[in-house]
């Protein structure tokens, strides 16, 4: 069974991180070697940035990762706003949220831990005001741990 390399994404940069420093490619040359595995959200994504920024390896990887956050929380929004008008084949409404619901959390590539860790995070961040909401969603966080410790003191007051 052969992965797709853009089915993970953190992972496959983190390979190719691992990949280019093993083989001590000099950091200006990361982008060159990492294009022809460009595919897809990854490779419009690329095609985004501005040409100077099409350089910058650094630049490159957070396009990358926000276009992956972006499609993730696409599909969670399709998921959890899923609406049926008339009700005539029960099966099929139940197999197409099944489909959604895969979509979004990937039960054939993520772990039940993990599963259990998005959904969490879900309702830690439906639960924050709007504006801390957004700020913690900029991070790209995938567990409720990998979301900041701290807020920035002074601008939503209690929490």
């Amino acid at each position: 069974n052969l992965a797709i390399p853009w089915e993970d994404t953190k992972a496959f940069l983190s390979s190719f991180e691992q990949v280019a420093k093993a083989c001590r490619w000099p950091k200006e040359e990361w982008v060159a070697r990492l294009l022809p595995a460009l595919s897809g959200e990854a490779e419009q994504a690329f095609r985004s940035l501005e040409a100077g920024d099409r350089e910058d390896y650094g630049k490159v990887k957070v396009a990358i990762l926000r276009a992956d956050a972006l499609k993730m929380e696409a599909q969670r929004q399709h998921f959890r706003q899923f609406c049926c008008q008339e009700v005539e084949d029960p099966r099929g409404i139940y197999a197409q949220l099944q489909e959604l619901c895969s979509r979004w959390l990937k039960p054939e590539r993520r772990s039940k831990e993990q599963i259990l860790e998005l959904l969490v995070l879900e309702q830690f961040l439906a639960s924050l005001p709007q504006d801390l909401q957004v700020w913690i969603q900029a991070g790209g966080p995938d567990s409720c741990s990998q979301a900041p410790p701290r807020v920035p003191s002074g601008r939503w007051g209690g929490v």
